[in-house]
C-alpha cells in the first residue's frame, strides 16, 4: 500500500432526493457507445511520475505496471441533467475529466435505467452525484409500482441466452484464488464465486460493459452497489436464485469481483441481504416475520434486499481492462431481481484481492 493514499472518492450525493424514475431511459441501447464522448479519447501513456524527492537521478523510475505514487484523478458529478447517458450516472465520462471509456449495453431497454432514490425511507440517495443506474432482469418502470401484482415480475423477453455469456464463466479455477496463484488468472472464474450456485438457465440477461485504461497513478477502482429480487421470500435457499456479477478481464483477475465474506456471489442466498420484508418459514432470521421499511413503497415490499455495498478491485497502473456488470433470472423468467449501481471511482488499494462490504 502507497503510505499516504486515499483510494476512491467519498459519496457526494445531494442533499435534494426526489423520487422515481428519470424521465427518459437511455436512447441508443443495447448498444450505448454513443454518450457523447469520442472512444478514441481512452487514456494514452501520460507522463512519467516523479520520483520521491531525494531519489538518485540516474536511479530508473519504478517499472512498467507498478504504481509510483498514489494520486486520484479529479472528479466533478455530471449526472445532473434529464436523460444522462448510464456511463455519466455511474460517474464515467464527465467532460474534460480522464480517463474516458467506452461504454456498451447488453439486454432490454425496458431493463435498466436511472434513478435518484428509492423507497419511502431515503435509504437509497445516489452514492455520486444525483442519480444512479438500475439494470434488471426485469423493468425499471415497475419499481414504484405498488399497485400490480405482476410488477417486478415479468418476462422481459429480450435477452434469454441460457448459459452465461462470453467472457463470463462460472468454472472456478480450483483450490487457490488468483490472489494466492497469480498463474490461474485467465484459466475462469478467479473467486470461486460463482460455480456453486449456478443452477439454471440464464434468462432475462441485461448488463453495462466498461472498458478503461486506469490512470498510471492508481492500482484499484471501486463502485457501490445494491441488490433486490422479488424471489425473496418464497424461493429463499433454492435453485431459483437470481444473480448480479461484476466480471473482470485484467492481467490480476479475471472473475468475479462482487461476492460477500462466505464467497457467495451477490443474489438471493448472499449474506449482504440486511432488508427482508416478509414472514419466511424456510428463512430462520425471519420464521416469525421481518419487516424492511426501506422497502416500503416499491414493488419490492414484501420481498427483500441489501444496503448499498462497496466493491473494490485491483488493476495494473496502465493497463486495459474490461469490467462486466450483469443480472439475470436463474431458471425462469419471472419473479425479477434488481441492481443499483453507482460512485464509480479510481484508488490504491490494488495490495489487496477483491471485496465487498456494507456501507455502513
Amino acid at each position: 500500500m502507497v503510505a499516504g493514499c486515499q483510494g476512491g472518492r467519498g459519496g457526494d450525493a445531494t442533499g435534494g432526493i426526489d423520487s422515481g424514475i428519470d424521465s427518459g431511459i437511455d436512447s441508443g441501447i443495447p448498444s450505448e457507445t454513443d454518450d457523447g464522448n469520442d472512444d478514441s479519447s481512452m487514456m494514452s501513456d501520460g507522463p512519467k511520475l516523479d520520483m520521491d524527492p531525494g531519489t538518485d537521478t540516474d536511479e530508473l523510475p519504478c517499472g512498467e505496471g507498478e504504481l509510483c505514487e498514489c494520486e486520484i484523478p479529479p472528479h466533478t458529478p455530471c449526472d445532473g441533467a434529464a436523460n444522462v447517458p448510464l456511463v455519466q450516472a455511474i460517474g464515467l465520462n464527465c467532460p474534460g475529466e480522464g480517463p474516458q471509456v467506452q461504454f456498451s449495453t447488453s439486454g432490454a431497454a425496458a431493463g435498466m435505467g436511472t434513478r435518484t432514490n428509492f423507497g419511502n425511507a431515503n435509504a437509497f440517495p445516489a452514492q455520486e452525484g444525483s442519480k444512479f443506474v438500475v439494470i434488471g432482469s426485469g423493468q425499471v418502470a415497475d419499481l414504484d409500482n405498488t399497485n400490480d401484482a405482476s410488477a417486478c415480475s415479468r418476462d422481459l423477453g429480450d435477452y434469454d441466452p441460457g448459459t452465461l455469456p462470453a467472457p463470463i464463466v462460472g468454472m472456478n479455477v480450483g483450490a487457490e484464488t488468483c490472489a494466492d496463484n497469480p498463474g490461474l488468472i485467465g484459466m475462469g472464474d478467479c473467486s470461486n464465486t460463482i460455480e456453486a450456485q449456478l443452477a439454471g438457465s440464464v434468462n432475462d440477461y441485461t448488463a453495462l460493459e466498461i472498458t478503461a485504461t486506469a490512470p498510471l497513478t492508481v492500482n484499484s477502482f471501486s463502485y457501490n452497489l445494491a441488490y433486490f429480487s422479488y424471489e425473496y421470500p418464497q424461493y429463499y435457499l433454492s435453485m431459483y436464485n437470481d444473480m448480479y456479477i461484476g466480471w473482470l478481464e485484467s492481467e490480476v483477475w479475471t472473475g468475479n469481483i462482487s461476492f460477500d465474506e462466505f464467497g457467495a456471489p451477490i443474489s438471493l442466498n448472499a449474506g449482504f441481504l440486511d432488508y427482508r420484508d416478509a414472514a419466511a418459514l424456510n428463512d430462520p432470521m425471519c420464521a416469525g416475520g421481518c419487516t424492511a421499511p426501506e422497502l416500503h413503497g416499491t414493488c419490492m415490499q414484501g420481498h427483500a434486499g441489501t444496503k448499498w455495498l462497496t466493491t473494490t478491485a485491483g488493476v495494473k497502473p496502465g493497463e486495459t481492462f474490461t469490467l462486466y456488470l450483469g443480472i439475470f433470472d436463474m431458471s425462469d423468467s419471472i419473479l425479477d431481481s434488481y441492481a443499483f449501481v453507482d460512485n464509480f471511482a479510481w484508488g490504491c488499494d490494488g495490495e489487496q484481492p477483491p471485496s465487498t462490504t456494507p456501507i455502513e
